[in-house]
């Protein structure tokens, strides 16, 4: 059956972008402008789309994985969309204002401003940071927003986001900015950042959700957030144990009774 295509903003196309550039959710990303102008500039991770190349790139994509397609202002991409839909791609976007408002958010990487306070300054030279690449990891392979939900700082956290922070990154143990989050404790920044919209279901390389880890380190209040924004208690990890299984308290046990087996 065929499904409508989305025409969406650069906000939420930004977000889906940084998503696939963090490998948490796969993405097609396709630019629909002439041949030329795609070579001088475009979104890493883009391929270009022609009339003579979509025939093939339908028949070589799986019809789950989602496509983004871009053009200069936005409505050759709608075109563009409409045809995946057609052929029963499952998830189609069209993003509003093509690469022109697209653009701006990847073509410099996220860096220090004249604006940026002197406790964000501060702490990117004593954690090594490069103040040009605000997602560039360093030690641990922690990026600077990282580095900032493990100290607990919701304040620097802000100010990082507020830059334009790719907030999907994982460190190399699979685990985002949440998860160190609540290692700090910080409930405030543990809601921040899932009002922002940061994969709260996100497993890690062995399958464990933060979900996991507050109910394994006995942190009820954290369970409680996570849950009360929707976490998921039936994911397994790579051992086949669900959150409930690994609970360290009876608060958390309490907590995730109900989807005990």
């Amino acid at each position: 059956m065929r499904t409508a295509y989305q025409r969406i903003s650069s906000k939420q196309a930004v977000d889906l972008i940084h998503r696939a550039h963090a490998g948490t959710k796969a993405l097609a990303l396709f630019d629909s402008r002439d041949q030329n102008t795609y070579h001088k500039s475009h979104i890493i991770g883009a391929d270009h789309l022609s009339e003579q190349s979509f025939g093939e790139v339908i028949n070589s994509l799986p019809k789950d994985i989602p496509v983004m397609i871009y053009c200069y202002h936005g409505n050759a991409s709608q075109v563009y969309a409409s045809m995946f839909s057609d052929f029963n791609f499952r998830e189609v976007y069209s993003v509003d204002g093509g690469y022109e408002v697209l653009a701006p958010a990847f073509l410099s990487p996220v860096a220090l401003t004249e604006q940026s306070s002197e406790a964000l300054r501060s702490f990117i030279t004593d954690f090594n940071f490069d103040p040009e690449n605000l997602n560039s990891p360093w030690h641990h392979a922690l990026t600077p927003l990282m580095r900032a939900a493990l100290l607990g700082d919701d304040a620097l956290v802000t100010e990082l986001i507020a830059l334009g922070v790719n907030i999907h990154l994982r460190n190399t143990d699979g685990n985002n900015a949440l998860w160190l989050a609540c290692v700090s404790g910080n409930t405030k920044l543990v809601q921040q950042l899932i009002d922002k919209g940061i994969d709260i279901d996100n497993q890690n390389a062995t399958g464990a959700t933060t979900l996991m880890y507050t109910a394994s380190s006995g942190k009820a209040n954290l369970t409680k957030i996570l849950l009360d924004n929707g976490a998921d208690a039936l994911i397994r990890n790579d051992d086949d144990f669900l959150a409930v299984e690994l609970s360290a308290t009876e608060a958390c046990l309490e907590l995730l009774r109900h989807t005990a087996r």
